[in-house]
Parts: structure tokens; C-alpha cells; sequence
């Protein structure tokens, strides 16, 4: 069978609402060749499949359903196995890809099976305190640090969106399905490893329509991110390597607050002062608050290590599972947000924009 000249595979849970903002985006592409949507529900507990069926005649769709959850890894990896096409994107369901997204992915690799393609993104908020303090400008220095980053950075940048080929996948193999979070970075960092050029597309970058919404929330995040870097510094030694040590006074206030967020409850729940701290400090000064309380979270994450990232099987919105009803619904208020993929905004940032690649 001749291949489809690229497949954009979609892994979704809970996803009815986002996908009703993506597929539309994606009937809406103006590669001219033979592509194809593969969207993988990773269990069913909504009306994805009705939203999907909607779509079918306006978009070169196929589904894989998983009878019932089983993580972002094992997901993709049934999305990339069934994917027809020569170029593999991956397009996580809170994106909004523009017109050329497949056209570009499919010219950046053409003629090429040594290439890998970061398409960066870019956060949607709201107007809300955390937004104007520390969403939008994190953001920003988050985007402006990915176009700056080296070669030997770049792979940090492998997350939510991006492109390889066929030929590339099967070299490198797919998705750890141990990891149980980065099992995203985790794949940039073998690509690095095995030689494959990374490079960052600036008219790739696409919206990010759900972000994290509030301090408490980012927070919640950030410890996981810190907890789950040391399975990659065990797993890949030589391209990622601990944190370096601050002594400054930023670092000793960084490594003061850690230890009020011993974990992710705490983490969260220390975030949730700063949301009300947020709602009357100015901007800039919130700012520091809150970067200070997301490098904290991280910090703490790292220190507690990875042994409870394997205690709970994380949702796609990385929060546990025993935090969710039966129907995806989440039964805490701390972190109640839209479900999502956590990608770029789960590494921190500090005060003024500097960052180690994964500090989290």
C-alpha cells in the first residue's frame, strides 16, 4: 500500500469539547495530498465518539478506541502503530493548528528521515490575576527560550506537538509506556541521542487553548514535573542532568518555600494562597510571588524523587486518578480545571526568564 504523505495523531480522554474546537481546524487544512486524522480515545467516558462521527465526512478521519484508560504513552503509541502516513505529527486535542500545519510538517521532511520538527505553543488565558502576574509572561519567555535554544537543547522542546518520520520512529522505537509522565521529553531525549536533527519551526507554533488557569493548578504541576526529572536523569544521564545549585538569594528563598510543599497536595495548596495574594498584589510584584512559588513546587518535586508518580496513574490534565469520578469528573476544587495535556507550562520559569532545560 503506498503511504499517506502524513498522519496527525490526536490522543484524547475526556476530550469532547476540545476536539469540537480541533476538528474543525483540521478539516480546514490545505495540504493538497493524500493525509489523514487519527484520533485515539484513551477509554470513553464522553460523547468524543458522537463528536467524532460529526467530523467524518469532513475531515480524513479514522478512530482507535482503547477499551478502557491506559496513559498519554500507550495512547500514542496505538495512534503512531495505526498511522498510515510517511510524516507522523503529533497534535494533542487542546491545540488550534492554522491551515498549513500539515503542508509545512510535510515540506520541512521531505527528502529527509534524519529530521525531527518542534512545533512550539502558545498559551490562550483568559483576563484573570494569574494570567496578567505569571501565565502570559511565562509564556512569552518560555516561547522566546525555545527559539533561542541550541542543538543540544532543543529536544527539551519535544512535547505537544511536533514531527518525525516513519522511517525515524521505528529506529528510535515509540513511547516508554513507564513513564507515566515527560514520556514526551523522554522520546526527544533518544531522538537527541541517536543523532536526529531537532529543529524549531516558528510558523509551526500553534495555540494552546487550555492552559493551566491558576497558581494552584501550575503548581500542582510543577512538583510532578520536578519528581518526574529524576526518572529522566536516571534514564538518560548523559542529556539530562540535575538542576544546578543557587546560592543566591533568589535560590535560598526558592529552597526555603520547597519545603512547604513537601507534595502535591502541599504544592497546590501553597499555590492556592498565592491565587489570593494574587488578586490584590500589582503585577510585577505578583509576578515574583508566583514564579517563586512554582520554582519552589518543582524544587520540592525533584527532592521527593518519582516513587509517587508511580503510586498513582496520572490523568491527561496530570492530575491522579484517585482525585476523578468514574466519569472524568474531578472531585478536589484546588486544581479543578478543563481537562488537558500539560505541556510547555509544566517547566517553570524563574524571576527574570533565565531557565535550565526541565528546572522545574
Amino acid at each position: 500500500m503506498t503511504p499517506l504523505d502524513a498522519s496527525v495523531i490526536v490522543p484524547s480522554h475526556r476530550g469532547a469539547d476540545r476536539l469540537r474546537t480541533l476538528l474543525p481546524a483540521l478539516a480546514a487544512q490545505d495540504h493538497d495530498g493524500p493525509w489523514e486524522v487519527v484520533v485515539v480515545l484513551d477509554g470513553v467516558v464522553d460523547d468524543s465518539p458522537a463528536v467524532l462521527e460529526s467530523y467524518a465526512v469532513r475531515a480524513p478521519l479514522r478512530v482507535v478506541t482503547l477499551p478502557e484508560q491506559g496513559g498519554v504513552a500507550n495512547a500514542l503509541n496505538a495512534g503512531y502503530d495505526a498511522a498510515r502516513g510517511r510524516v507522523l505529527i503529533r497534535c494533542d486535542d487542546d491545540l488550534l493548528p492554522p491551515p498549513h500545519m500539515v503542508r509545512r510538517h510535510v515540506e520541512l521532511h521531505a527528502g529527509r528521515d534524519d529530521l525531527g520538527v518542534i512545533g512550539p505553543t502558545r498559551d490562550r488565558f483568559d483576563d484573570t490575576p494569574y494570567a496578567r502576574a505569571y501565565g502570559r509572561p511565562a509564556n512569552a519567555r518560555l516561547l522566546r527560550t525555545a527559539y533561542e535554544r541550541g542543538p543540544q537543547e532543543r529536544w527539551v522542546g519535544w512535547a505537544a506537538h511536533n514531527s518525525l518520520t516513519r522511517a525515524t520512529w521505528e529506529r528510535v522505537g515509540g513511547f516508554d509506556p513507564a513513564f507515566t509522565y515527560s514520556e514526551d521529553a523522554e522520546l526527544g531525549a533518544r531522538l537527541h541521542e541517536a543523532g536526529i536533527e531537532l529543529v524549531i519551526d516558528r510558523e509551526l507554533e500553534l495555540a494552546h487553548t487550555a492552559p493551566a488557569t491558576s497558581l494552584a493548578e501550575r503548581a500542582g504541576r510543577a512538583y510532578v514535573s520536578g519528581s518526574a526529572r529524576t526518572v529522566l536523569e536516571r534514564t538518560h544521564p548523559r542529556t539530562v542532568t540535575p538542576p544546578p545549585s543557587d546560592h543566591s538569594a533568589w535560590g535560598r528563598a526558592v529552597a526555603g518555600t520547597a519545603r512547604l510543599a513537601g507534595s502535591r497536595k502541599r504544592a497546590t495548596q501553597l499555590g492556592a494562597l498565592g491565587d489570593r495574594a494574587l488578586r490584590v498584589l500589582p503585577s510585577g510584584i505578583g509576578g515574583r510571588v508566583a514564579a517563586l512559588v512554582v520554582e519552589a513546587a518543582g524544587r520540592a518535586g525533584h527532592r521527593a524523587g518519582a516513587d509517587n508518580l508511580a503510586e498513582e496513574r496520572w490523568t491527561y490534565d496530570r492530575r491522579p486518578v484517585s482525585e476523578t469520578t468514574a466519569t472524568g469528573t474531578s472531585t478536589t476544587s484546588a486544581a479543578a480545571t478543563t481537562p488537558q495535556h500539560a505541556k510547555g507550562d509544566d517547566h517553570g520559569h524563574d524571576r527574570d526568564g533565565r531557565r535550565d532545560p526541565l528546572d522545574p
